[in-house]
């Protein structure tokens, strides 16, 4: 147990580490989810000029009287959850780049570990971004106790996401390039999580896609806790049980693909 809690730390202190050297980009990543949901609320009032019911259309189709609010909760996950995948898929590049993953895989290291804490302390800064980011929602009538509620509700949101990280890293040791890995997945999360528009506009097809990822689910936990102060024990529970199941699913077939590389030899070939 002591060996497998060092192994872990080991790999969250390299990452942090990492973080560290440059941590202006914080601020920006804090900022983000307000330019974000500012643009978004600037083409709702260049909307208005030309239909003057675009506000009331909003209301009546989100349920949400403060646009700026309902923008803002959906940004705020969108940014965490892409740099969660992002980086995932971007460490397991970089390692396969330099000629370090055949070292990290020959050693006694357990190689799960890597695949799936490596992209965990990001976690742990989104969420230090996003305090920054959401603390002004206490100006706007959420109460201290609220606000650690909604944060809470937001980590648990992104811990399936470790699962999709795995899943990146694995399509980035099969395809060599993590920027097709990452920005497939990012571009997946925009289409079907409903950051920016209600699930419901979409298509019945790609509704029920939108069923099986946590970020849709997280996104409706936290706006619906926000606004009215009501907890979905349904997202929440939906969103543990896509944890468990992403968790596994990212590293059972990061061991089919790392038996498949071994087997080929294409596994440290860049």
């Amino acid at each position: 147990m002591r060996r497998f809690l060092l192994e872990i730390s080991a790999h969250m202190y390299k990452e942090i580490k990492y973080i560290m050297r440059d941590p202006a980009w914080l601020v920006v990543f804090s900022i983000f989810p307000y330019v974000m949901a500012a643009m978004s609320c600037l083409m709702g009032i260049a909307s208005s000029y030309i239909s003057p019911d675009a506000f009331s259309e909003f209301q009546r189709n989100t349920g949400s009287s403060n646009a700026m609010l309902y923008f803002l909760t959906g940004y705020g996950i969108m940014f965490p959850s892409f740099l969660v995948v992002s980086v995932a898929s971007e460490n397991t590049g970089a390692e396969i780049a330099s000629g370090t993953l055949e070292q990290i895989f020959v050693s006694p290291a357990k190689r799960e570990l890597f695949i799936l804490f490596s992209s965990f302390p990001y976690i742990l800064v989104a969420m230090l971004g996003l305090i920054v980011s959401y603390a002004p929602l206490l100006l706007m009538g959420i109460s201290i106790l609220d606000f650690l509620i909604a944060m809470t509700m937001v980590f648990i949101g992104l811990l399936p996401l470790l699962g999709l990280g795995v899943l990146a890293s694995n399509l980035t040791i099969k395809v060599k390039e993590y920027w097709s890995a990452a920005n497939f997945l990012q571009a997946f999360l925009t289409l079907f999580s409903g950051f920016a528009y209600p699930i419901s506009f979409l298509p019945e097809w790609m509704r029920l896609v939108s069923h099986v990822l946590p970020t849709s689910y997280a996104v409706e936990l936290v706006r619906k806790y926000v606004e009215a102060h009501s907890i979905s024990y349904s997202n929440l529970y939906g969103i543990v049980l896509m944890a468990i199941a992403y968790i596994t699913a990212g590293v059972m077939s990061f061991r089919l693909v790392e038996k498949e590389g071994e087997r080929s030899g294409s596994i440290y070939s860049s």
